[in-house]
């Protein structure tokens, strides 16, 4: 039966665990990353990141699933805008704030949130990783449970878990060989 425990601190859990689960390709995952925010004061609860990482260990201890996630006390950041949302919910008397976000703090880039490696059973992983935020969200009383920027896989996890998908809209620009901004002109 996998245990899930969540963390105040990326350093609670080893770099080379959390590393071995994050995408090699996507810097803004990587235990270093992340470790690197908290240490210089960009993540905490004076600026609204109050980090809550998730991590999943089988039965054996080894950690199969782990995702960034903070309890939110704003939307700075996040690059979603859900201002309406929070201003709904101060006019209908509710509280929006805090939150749970699962992220890479201030990273519009999609890229893996649910860190699974190529570990035997990643669904089964991802699916009681999600189950567990689910019920960290709910123990900690929080408005709302966000997955910011997911993969297309994660979202089908997400969605088979029952879990809203959220639309947004990103503008990419490809650098189609261009040397420098005068080659680009």
């Amino acid at each position: 039966m996998p245990i899930l425990t969540t963390h105040s601190r990326i350093d609670e859990i080893p770099a080379e665990e959390w590393n071995r689960l994050a995408d090699p390709d996507t810097p803004f995952l990587r235990h270093e990353f992340l470790a690197a925010m908290e240490r210089h004061s960009c993540v905490g609860e004076e600026l609204g990141w109050l980090p809550h990482h998730l991590a999943l260990r089988d039965e054996t201890g080894a950690l199969v699933a782990a995702a960034p996630c903070y309890l939110k006390f704003n939307s700075y950041g996040e690059f979603v805008f859900d201002w309406s949302w929070a201003d709904a919910y101060h006019r209908a008397g509710m509280k929006y704030y805090p939150k749970l976000v699962v992220a890479s703090p201030y990273t519009p880039a999609t890229g893996p949130r649910i860190l699974t490696g190529d570990t035997p059973g990643r669904g089964q992983h991802a699916a009681a990783l999600i189950r567990g935020a689910d019920e960290v969200a709910e123990r900690l009383g929080v408005s709302s449970l966000h997955w910011l920027f997911t993969t297309d896989e994660e979202t089908n996890w997400l969605e088979a878990a029952s879990l809203m998908r959220r639309m947004g809209c990103q503008f990419h620009w490809d650098n189609r060989g261009y040397r420098n901004f005068d080659d680009f002109l």
